[in-house]
């Protein structure tokens, strides 16, 4: 009977470590997407010539994503344009929604387009 309650309670932890390690595998993906969405973004802005039409289309992309993005101009030299782009987002952590709390924070990438 000593043995069964063990191999019970080693098999609840397990579960238990299984379950969180994949909340925090999934919170990293989702940070993950967003830095390539990020890094996306900045590429198509530089390689359009920083077109509004462009930016304006990265924007829209990104609010049908669930991101918040948005591009300032920081030009200092015409023939160097630049623009600060940022990329906001939420990050939730699955394994607070089992305990029915939807926990999420708020991130942010900042970065220029040069």
């Amino acid at each position: 009977m000593k043995i069964a309650i063990e191999v019970f309670s080693i098999v609840i932890a397990i579960t238990l470590a299984c379950v969180l390690f994949t909340s925090i595998i999934s919170s990293n993906n989702q940070n993950c997407y967003a830095r390539d969405y990020y890094n996306v973004v900045v590429n198509r802005i530089e390689d359009s010539n920083y077109n509004d039409q462009v930016i304006n289309e990265c924007k829209s992309d990104a609010e049908s994503k669930g991101y918040d993005l948005s591009v300032e101009d920081v030009t200092v030299y015409e023939d160097q344009p630049s623009k600060y782009v940022t990329l906001t987002y939420y990050v939730s952590l699955p394994v607070f929604s089992l305990f029915g709390t939807d926990y999420s924070k708020q991130a942010v990438i900042e970065g220029y387009a040069r």
